[in-house]
């Protein structure tokens, strides 16, 4: 089945073949995502949230900006929270999410983004429903970074910010079954404050939008082992390597990898979010498996004898956080 899912994503990604009933499908997912791009959400009193939601299906990089986001206020000496989503899991109630809670309990955007941020004293919050977590995050926190939601219903949040990926900032261009992409460009512009546009390294690709956009850098920055060590890239110059993801959009990983000279001898590429096999992995002959924080939270420590190595993703969100019109309030 996530075989199939992931054929299916990767048809989306590239743009389906044009026929009749996508045609009319598509016209039918655009009237209702349309209508869904601002959520019903009641915002707590005194609680500013920045909410942060992307233009296609997956790939975007919208939970990075999240974390880079939240870090950065952290930095500056806000109180934030991050609200996550607690997709393929079951979270049961709200809670915050522990570096050790099982990934079927909280998902694995939510556990990643726990880890990444406990040292910065963060909280990540999950819940059955997107109110509730929000609850609880506000009781915790001054300010709040909803990781998937771009704008709500009933008033509107202090800072919507819309992340598009440079390389392809609307997806395939079209509402599935033709495209990817989540919902119509013009109402997604609408429901913006911030239309944040992830780059590569040195990138030079030109953008416009109509509402106000900040280009802001992501870059390989070096892997971190089980421990949470930081190591260059450089010291797996001439290792064999295996690539194990279930992300969206995954040759946006393979790019980044083949700019710094990494070409991995190995690939599996599931669908997003999608589990791991890792008896299938340990027939590879790997020296280490290169993977996402995220997936790294459905994988054990070691596959096989080769350490699994979580590729550490820099997103500088200052330009983006100067932008936030709750801080200049």
């Amino acid at each position: 089945m996530d075989v199939l899912r992931a054929a299916i994503a990767r048809d989306l990604e590239r743009g389906a073949t044009l026929a009749a009933w996508r045609r009319a499908a598509a016209s039918a997912w655009s009237r209702i995502s349309a209508a869904r791009v601002c959520r019903p959400l009641a915002l707590p009193a005194g609680v500013p949230i920045v909410g942060v939601g992307g233009a296609v299906l997956g790939g975007a990089g919208k939970t990075p900006v999240a974390i880079a986001i939240a870090r950065e206020l952290a930095r500056r000496g806000a109180r934030p929270a991050v609200v996550g989503h607690a997709f393929r899991a079951a979270p049961g109630r709200a809670r915050v999410v522990a570096v050790d809670d099982p990934v079927a309990c909280v998902g694995d955007d939510a556990l990643s983004a726990a880890r990444l941020l406990a040292d910065d004293g963060v909280p990540v919050v999950v819940a059955p429903t997107r109110q509730r977590a929000v609850e609880l995050a506000a009781s915790l926190a001054t300010v709040l970074v909803v990781d998937g939601l771009l704008q709500a219903t009933r008033a509107r949040i202090s800072d919507a910010v819309l992340v598009l990926d440079a390389a392809a900032p609307w997806g395939a261009g079209a509402c599935p079954p033709l495209g990817d992409l989540r919902a119509p460009r013009g109402p997604l512009l609408a429901a913006a404050d911030h239309v944040c546009l992830l780059c590569e390294p040195e990138s030079e690709r030109p953008f416009t939008t109509d509402g106000a956009t900040v280009r802001i850098e992501a870059r390989l920055a070096g892997t971190r082992d089980a421990t949470g060590v930081l190591s260059p890239l450089a010291a797996l110059a001439g290792a064999r390597l295996g690539l194990a993801l279930a992300v969206a959009r995954p040759e946006r990983i393979e790019r980044a990898l083949a700019r710094v000279g990494l070409v991995p001898a190995v690939r599996v590429l599931l669908a997003d979010h999608a589990p791991f096999d890792t008896k299938r992995l340990a027939a590879a002959h790997v020296d280490a498996w290169l993977t996402t924080a995220r997936c790294a939270t459905k994988l054990p420590v070691r596959i096989g004898g080769a350490p699994v190595l979580a590729l550490d993703h820099h997103v500088d969100a200052v330009p983006l956080v100067d932008r936030l019109r709750f801080a200049a309030r």
